[in-house]
């Protein structure tokens, strides 16, 4: 005897379905249920403008403003450009400490300046910037505790090169790591757990920059 054409009338066979499938879709819909992948979940940068602040620990920093300035050489008649970016810096420790200067390809920055990451666009030149905080008579280049003081980053132009239209910073924050008897003070927040992770960026700041200034 033979069997109708196709099997038994009325009985489907069965779909073969690779475990793998069935785990990775189950994987799926768990992320889905929670909110997206571990990566979806870490915090972007903050975005921030002219006049907004940032806790970054250590330090309250007010973004104020970005400016040019030329400084007409009497002699050539041609002087020299500048981009100044001026900041309000509250020292939240109980120690005076210094307004430092950011790193430089690969020679680390320190105190205070250490913070601005990077800028956008990069002034090119073979000098970093001066930070200080202007007084009425020698800038000082100390941040005392619990005091809030205008810091001052001026970088040269090169010379021909015309100042941005705007310009955003990548800063960083700071942190005291909790050790068992080593006190490491404030240092900068990292990226990642590994010893050579970069500093994280807690905030960019876009700053628009006010042309026309002179010195």
């Amino acid at each position: 005897m033979t069997s109708p054409p196709g099997g038994e009338t009325g009985k489907r066979r069965p779909i073969a379905v690779p475990v793998a499938a069935l785990v990775i879709a189950t994987g799926l819909g768990i992320t889905a249920a929670l909110g997206g992948f571990a990566e979806a979940s870490e915090k972007p940068p903050e975005q921030l403008g002219p006049g907004s602040s940032l806790d970054q620990g250590e330090f309250t920093t007010k973004f104020t403003e970005a400016r040019s300035l030329f400084q007409r050489d009497p002699f050539d008649g041609e002087g020299k450009r500048f981009l100044e970016i001026e900041l309000e810096v509250t020292n939240k420790s109980d120690e005076t400490t210094g307004v430092g200067a950011p790193g430089r390809g690969k020679t680390p920055g320190f105190m205070f300046a250490r913070s601005l990451l990077k800028m956008d666009p990069e002034i090119e030149g073979d000098l970093g910037p001066t930070v200080s905080v202007p007084d009425e008579g020698v800038p000082s280049r100390q941040l005392h505790p619990g005091m809030t003081s205008t810091v001052v980053v001026r970088y040269e132009l090169p010379a021909g090169d015309r100042p941005p239209k705007k310009i955003k910073l990548d800063v960083g924050v700071f942190e005291e790591p909790e050790t068992f008897n080593i006190d490491l003070g404030w240092v900068l927040a990292k990226d990642g757990d590994a010893d050579d992770a970069p500093p994280k960026v807690a905030a960019q700041v876009t700053l628009p920059v006010n042309q026309g200034g002179t010195l």
